[in-house]
């Protein structure tokens, strides 16, 4: 039996990347190498790349499976790298790399509460959130790598997890707050995607950055991620996304794009928003003013 002949890696990247709806000069920054070097892997250009380069392309690319094996044994590899054996995604070595979606969430007016009912009250209301948030993190698959009273910080291999534990911490802390508002929970939450580095005491990487400033950027209640992270996720049973606007961040050169992702009610209509405000437990929940949204 003959040796299927080896796939062209420069039709495959451009198909790929088309397919994905991505230009080149955005796929080129978010796997971090040039619109050059891009342009001369899709022309079958006489250059070879590294393994990590390909992980980040098919990473961005959102291939999985045999697409995956596929642009793999199609690149072209220096020597070196291409007698290594191909890690399965989401695979860490340490110190090595790699694609992860940073998810954070902060409790608003925890200072204001602490102060106003106190430290003990305070503690409960940290251990409140700090439980719900492990629920959440562990059954969606994600590591929960720090907790500090009214903040978390936990990472996910799966974009689709991220988001769905994003919405379902929402959905938790709104139940628990209208079940005891002497405790309640108003939870801004922040997601972005990218390349980190392990390190003893987590990750570092710009994408942890940018997931801290948009949990910054989020009211109560609400959940926002960058344009990657819906890039990656593509269309996720049971969420919306909501255009939020631009906003230029601390730390980073250009505005980042801003989507608002929330759950979808049973006929496709997305739910009613509340915002949970840390006040007294004799005020009740109010709505949010009514908005004209637009679906992404």
């Amino acid at each position: 039996m003959s040796t299927p002949p080896k796939q062209n890696f420069g039709e495959l990247l451009r198909q790929y990347r088309q397919t994905s709806g991505l230009t080149s000069e955005k796929l080129a920054k978010w796997a971090k190498t040039t619109v050059d070097a891009l342009s001369r892997l899709e022309s079958g250009g006489k250059i070879q790349v590294n393994l990590d380069e390909i992980e980040r392309l098919a990473d961005f690319l959102g291939l999985d499976g045999q697409e995956r094996a596929s642009f793999f044994a199609a690149a072209p590899l220096i020597p070196s790298a291409a007698a290594t054996t191909v890690p399965p995604k989401g695979v860490l070595s340490k110190g090595a790399p790699a694609i992860l979606v940073f998810l954070i969430a902060d409790v608003r007016g925890y200072t204001r509460f602490t102060l106003e009912h106190g430290d003990e009250a305070a503690a409960k209301l940290a251990q409140r959130f700090a439980m719900l948030v492990r629920e959440v993190v562990t059954l969606r698959g994600g590591r929960l790598i720090e907790l500090r009273g009214d903040e978390a910080l936990a990472c996910f291999h799966s974009v689709r997890q991220a988001l769905h534990a994003a919405v379902e911490m929402q959905d938790h802390f709104m139940q628990a707050t209208k079940a005891d508002m002497t405790y309640p929970l108003p939870v801004g939450i922040g997601l972005d995607a990218g390349e980190a580095v392990p390190v003893e005491s987590g990750y570092r990487g710009a994408a942890l950055n940018q997931a801290a400033r948009l949990c910054s950027l989020a009211k109560a209640g609400e959940t926002l991620v960058s344009e990657i992270v819906t890039h990656l996720a593509r269309k996720v049973d049971g969420l919306a996304y909501y255009p939020w606007g631009s906003a230029e961040l601390k730390g980073f050169d250009e505005p980042v794009r801003i989507i608002s992702v929330r759950r979808t009610a049973p006929n496709g209509q997305q739910q009613e928003r509340r915002v949970i405000r840390p006040v007294p437990p004799t005020v009740a929940l109010q709505p949010e003013p009514p908005e004209d949204d637009e679906e992404l």
